[in-house]
């Protein structure tokens, strides 16, 4: 099915751009930029102006307190971190801070993904207090372990929240529970990541610790990893998340970390042109492999080490999970595609095999969904022999609602997510149940009309293309959630040349030329599964396009700067095609 094209329409008056390019204009009044306040902090990012005082989150002064009292009394502290690539580097901020200051008393915990459940658990706070444990600091989870900080209070442990979640009705009652989300913090920014979270408690910990060990201005560094977490957990890329990013950048640039630098080289990453998307689309998954395929705290020692050798190894390693993660979805994507081989789909998909990794299902069912247009519904079977899942909405229903409404009486033993993506699990036996349900109760939903639809920021030409646009572009990023990169409408382009590349042939490169023969190469990277059908009447990848030599399309894409082979060149990166 094609998409509708159109041109975004902002209301934003024009005088608030006067001065600036018509580029950096529509960049800015389609993202909602309204005051010439706004277009400074993005153009030119302060760090004491444009960041936010610590003490703004509400328990803020409580957690200060109660840290500085355990490291004036030398008590044992414990970093209790999530999983993912927001939660590990969580940790690393604030371990980071621990040793910069020589306290040597503290310890990193980040429990196993399928072994034990998220956040805080009763065993592991019982076990903390065998190992004489005295104060807990959650971060990037803790917000909802109201029975596990109450039982760390009876066992004489004190419990720092610090979290960036949606808060329950009711708080822990947790020593401090510093979370911006919080209904009665007046924090000026809500969206911060964990790992955003704890780098504000470390500014908040230098500010009022006399630390004669830091110097001025040293958790600046630590901004590297705020923004690996910033992109990788896919917060808003606005306001102050988008400064630290930016700042964070920079550092990233010049990161003296053993176990990045090994990393940068195994993926061939010059570390001078780092960029968002190079975390989003490859720091990102590699931290994200270990919690998935292993354990968590080999990403965590990535960050950590001062060692080569185990910088090296680690680097290796995650690159290697990373490997098999992508080797699992790609063998459940063939599996689902054996089983579906009609067009007769139904409404829900629901597949699974007991021998599937938990830690791939989240992504299988997004690029099934992504690939049928369908509600997906994937399970595997953890150690304990029940059922676990994840699940991804088509954008017609709340995946959340429908497994309520399946799911009575108490037919899931557990569920949650939000509208377009979830989780699950439920007794094994209630499996075979499982499809007949969830189509029921998606026959009796209303569902969402969705438009298919891309909007681009301005029409351009070939011409218009050029190291002075690409500058503009990069001067008002880094770009992410709520806050996209540009995407431009080029008309009546000529196809010069169409192949495949890739291991399984499943990008494409387009060469183009315009009335002018000004050339440009264009990429759409996935586009197709493997071994991409460009015979020119396929219309595979682009319904009704002939990529034929000569052959006239109109483009909707993104332009990107590739430094393949240290030469930097401009190309542009495929959103639509359609024949001209």
């Amino acid at each position: 099915m094609q998409k509708a094209w159109k041109i975004k329409v902002s209301k934003t008056k024009g005088d608030v751009f006067a001065g600036l390019k018509d580029v950096a204009t529509a960049i800015l009044k389609n993202r909602g930029v309204k005051t010439r306040e706004e277009i400074e902090e993005i153009f030119l990012p302060e760090y004491v102006r444009h960041l936010h005082d610590p003490f703004l989150l509400k328990d803020m002064e409580k957690g200060v307190a109660r840290i500085l009292q355990a490291i004036e009394n030398e008590e044992k502290i414990l970093i209790f971190g999530d999983y993912d690539a927001d939660g590990v580097p969580a940790s690393a901020v604030l371990a980071e801070f621990f040793r910069k200051i020589n306290y040597e008393n503290f310890s990193v915990y980040i429990p196993h993904r399928h072994n034990e459940q998220y956040g805080l658990s009763v065993v592991a706070v019982e076990k903390f207090k065998a190992d004489g444990v005295q104060l807990i600091i959650t971060v990037d989870c803790g917000i909802s372990n109201l029975v596990e900080v109450k039982r760390a209070n009876e066992l004489g442990i004190d419990v720092v929240v610090t979290d960036h979640h949606l808060p329950p009705a009711k708080l822990p009652k947790a020593v401090a529970v510093i979370d911006p989300k919080r209904t009665d913090c007046a924090y000026p920014y809500k969206h911060l990541a964990g790992t955003g979270v704890a780098f504000k408690l470390v500014q908040a910990l230098i500010a009022r610790g006399n630390l004669e060990t830091i110097p001025i201005g040293w958790e600046k560094w630590l901004l590297e990893l705020v923004a690996i977490a910033t992109v990788a957990d896919m917060v808003p890329m606005t306001g102050e998340n988008k400064t630290m990013t930016k700042f964070g950048l920079m550092v990233l640039r010049m990161t003296h970390r053993l176990g990045l630098l090994e990393l940068f080289r195994v993926l061939k990453l010059k570390r001078e042109y780092i960029n968002e998307e190079d975390i989003g689309f490859m720091i990102g998954p590699r931290i994200n492999s270990a919690g998935r395929m292993s354990h968590a705290l080999e990403a965590f020692n990535l960050l950590m080490t001062t060692k080569e050798e185990e910088a090296r190894q680690i680097a290796c390693d995650l690159e290697g999970r990373n490997k098999e993660r992508r080797s699992q979805v790609t063998e459940i994507l063939d599996t689902v595609e054996k089983h579906y081989q009609t067009k007769n789909l139904p409404a829900v998909l629901v597949v699974g095999n007991e021998d599937w990794g938990l830690g791939v299902l989240g992504l299988a069912a997004a690029r099934i969904s992504e690939k049928y247009g369908r509600t997906v519904f994937v399970w595997a079977k953890n150690g304990n022999g029940e059922i676990k899942g994840s699940c991804r909405s088509d954008g017609k229903v709340n995946v959340v609602e429908l497994m309520t409404l399946a799911g009575k009486p108490k037919f899931f033993r557990d569920f949650g997510g939000h509208a377009f993506a979830g989780g699950f699990s439920l007794p094994a036996e209630n499996l075979v149940k499982l499809e007949k349900k969830l189509l029921e109760a998606y026959k009796k939903m209303t569902k969402t009309v969705v438009v298919e639809e891309e909007e681009a920021d301005l029409k351009i030409s070939l011409a218009d293309i050029g190291w002075a646009m690409q500058k503009e572009i990069e001067k008002i990023g880094p770009y992410g959630l709520d806050f996209p990169k540009p995407v431009f409408w080029l008309e009546n382009l000529a196809i010069v040349s169409a192949k495949a590349f890739g291991k399984t042939g499943g990008h494409v490169e387009i060469v183009f030329k315009d009335n002018e023969d000004n050339k440009i190469s264009a990429i759409a990277f996935f586009a197709c599964d493997s071994g991409c059908d460009l015979s020119y009447d396929s219309g595979h990848i682009w319904p009704g396009v002939n990529l034929a030599p000569g052959r006239r399309v109109d483009m909707l894409a993104n332009i990107e700067k590739s430094t393949f082979k240290n030469r930097p060149e401009l190309r542009l990166r495929v959103v639509d095609l359609r024949q001209a």
